[in-house]
């Protein structure tokens, strides 16, 4: 199988991906030996091969850290596929200790295999290359999730790093109408552990914290910008100007016209 390779452009939130990718190839799930300045995670999905002399199998992966000898290949009788995801962040770091690997070979287990083979599937039928930052980032934390994530991970530091990534994928999507599914959806989470992450940080369920990203873009549009208020309706993702008009009147207690007409010659403060 050809071999896929998936590159951010774009700066991103905490732990900034590089690259998602995934092969069955036995030219590509070889490597070194050599060192790379990068931060590796391969999840095998079928299949058995070496990993610095230790053999790693299906449902078991490898980690590899900057500066790190390295090498690895598939055994020629029952060859890999693995995933595989780049970061060159350090910040890599705490997601690594997740993973529990052995100290001395750095070789994991994981579960969920059918999540990975469904994320490597939708790698291979990509037409061009991944450039959004955000899609990676979705990716992989629903990698981690389905294959990593314990409760008592969830309970502790998982949280956090889900309500960044939610806060990022809103502002990066205010065009859309954004909805509270899609944000479980792409992070992998319930709707209810998704609403208490986001009352306990911010006072707003996740709805209403969209609602108010969209609004605080709005207002500044209608003081900023000569954008009619169908114009700025659409840029903040609402296909209706009527349904944008109600929510921002309901909200703000006031519409769009009377807000820009009070307020174009004042500054008005975002406040969350």
């Amino acid at each position: 199988m050809k071999r896929y390779q998936f590159i951010a452009v774009d700066s991103v939130q905490i732990p900034k991906i590089h690259s998602i990718g995934f092969s069955d190839d036995p030219r590509v799930t070889h490597f070194g030996p050599s060192v790379r300045n990068q931060y590796i995670i391969h999840y095998v999905l079928s299949g058995k091969g070496v990993f610095n002399g230790k053999e790693v199998r299906q449902g078991q992966g490898f980690l590899i850290v900057p500066g790190m000898h390295e090498e690895y290949h598939s055994c020629a009788d029952d060859p890999w596929s693995f995933l595989w995801i780049i970061s060159e962040d350090s910040n890599m770091e705490h997601f690594f200790r997740c993973h529990n690997a052995d100290d001395k070979s750095n070789i994991f287990q994981f579960h969920n295999c059918h999540e990975l083979y469904s994320i490597s599937h939708e790698l291979c039928s990509a037409q061009s290359t991944i450039s959004s930052s955000t899609r990676l980032s979705e990716l992989f934390l629903r990698i981690f999730h389905a294959c990593v994530v314990k409760e008592p991970v969830v309970k502790t530091t998982m949280p956090e790093v889900y309500f960044e990534y939610s806060v990022n994928y809103i502002k990066s999507n205010l065009h859309l109408p954004i909805t509270v599914s899609d944000l479980c959806n792409a992070i992998g989470i319930t709707q209810p552990y998704l609403y208490r992450i986001f009352t306990q940080r911010t006072n707003f369920s996740p709805k209403q914290y969209i609602i108010n990203c969209k609004l605080d873009e709005a207002k500044r549009l209608l003081l900023q910008t000569e954008f009619s208020i169908s114009q700025i309706a659409a840029t903040v993702g609402f296909d209706n100007v009527l349904d944008f008009s109600k929510v921002f009147s309901r909200v703000m207690k006031v519409s769009p016209t009377a807000f820009r007409k009070c307020n174009s010659k004042n500054h008005f403060k975002v406040t969350k």
